[in-house]
């Protein structure tokens, strides 16, 4: 064996430009852009942060070799079990993960990236002129160089808000990529790829966060409708933030009876608010519409979708009373530093 010095590792922050990494890189940050604008505004904020970080989460599983999908992490947080699912690998030993990295996104203020110890911090003199994605990306390389476990995929919606790529945390632009953890010599490839991962999770990010702004006008309109709204104004709200729901677990959930909850969803099924999915199990399983198409549980409606409710100045009074439940759950949620999943089983 004759001795070979170690080559230099890349900077992913400097690579060889192309038009075609130009062009990622520009979608890359238009669509960030453009979910985190609508996110900073958006009325359905705080449901969506909520099953972002499930989807970001799922991902950065997945990135360490967990055999699970993302459906997978929205049954468990939602605490319902999927028909067709195998159960949760055991080595998964991630309970209190999930809600610490919530807790964390939480809080507004972020660490300097430079403050880490354990990850070099030498940087080039041109490096505040590069573009911030790549910088973003090589410090995750750094990180997860220094790091083997899940939290350096964990790390990067908070880089960006604490980079000021985002005015928000943006929980679902979670990535991660081994070939970051080798020192790489593909640098051109592991850039383009992350770059794209990037744009989709931000696209689907948008897609999501429309839907739940099209259900929370579809649901005030069944609110402004129905004729007595009462427990279907619980139900419609606690799916913002619950979108996974069955019979046994919404009765828990609003103190009513299993035969009542079961009573609710086909209502709320009716609407079009909730898609049955339960396939052939005995107990019934119901999601949002956008999910259970998300999940290849529902069929995608023939010719275009109907429009959502254009929000009438007649029902104002049912979209306020809607956005108070809302409100009043995600401060509980937050009260209770829980995933509402907490009372498992």
């Amino acid at each position: 064996m004759f001795n070979v010095m170690p080559a230099a590792i890349p900077d992913l922050s400097e690579p060889i430009w192309t038009s075609r990494l130009v062009a990622r890189l520009e979608r890359a940050a238009a669509a960030i852009g453009r979910l985190d604008a609508r996110v900073s505004a958006s009325p359905a904020a705080a449901p969506w942060q909520r099953r972002a970080t499930w989807t970001g989460y799922s991902t950065a599983l997945q990135v360490q070799g967990a055999e699970i999908d993302e459906i997978d992490i929205f049954g468990r947080e939602c605490a319902v079990n999927l028909p067709g699912r195998p159960p949760m690998p055991t080595n998964l030993d991630d309970r209190d993960a999930l809600p610490i990295w919530q807790r964390q996104l939480a809080q507004r203020e972020s660490r300097y990236w430079r403050d880490e110890l354990a990850i070099s911090t030498d940087v080039p003199e041109d490096w505040s002129q590069r573009p911030a994605l790549l910088r973003a990306l090589e410090i995750t390389a750094r990180r997860s160089r220094a790091d083997s476990t899940i939290t350096p995929w964990l790390a990067v919606p908070g880089l960006l808000r604490s980079m000021k790529i985002t005015q928000a945390v943006l929980p679902c632009l979670t990535i991660g990529d081994k070939a970051l953890r080798l020192s790489p010599r593909d640098t051109q490839a592991i850039v383009l790829r992350n770059l794209r991962s990037l744009t989709d999770r931000a696209e689907e990010g948008l897609v999501r966060l429309q839907a739940l702004e099209e259900d929370r006008l579809r649901a005030a309109a069944a609110l402004h409708g129905a004729h007595r709204p009462g427990k279907l104004l619980d139900l419609l709200s606690l799916v913002q933030f619950v979108p996974v729901v069955s019979p046994r677990m919404l009765a828990r959930r609003l103190d009513v009876t299993i035969s009542g909850a079961g009573k609710l969803l086909s209502r709320a099924a009716e609407l079009d608010l909730l898609v049955e999915v339960s396939g052939r199990q005995a107990w019934r399983t119901y999601m949002t519409r956008d999910l259970a198409i998300a999940f290849g549980f529902g069929v995608r409606p023939v010719g275009r979708p109907p429009a959502p409710p254009q929000a009438l100045p007649d029902f104002v009074p049912a979209l306020a009373e809607f956005d108070r439940e809302m409100a009043e759950l995600d401060s509980m949620l937050a009260g209770l530093g829980i995933d509402v999943s907490a009372h498992h089983h």
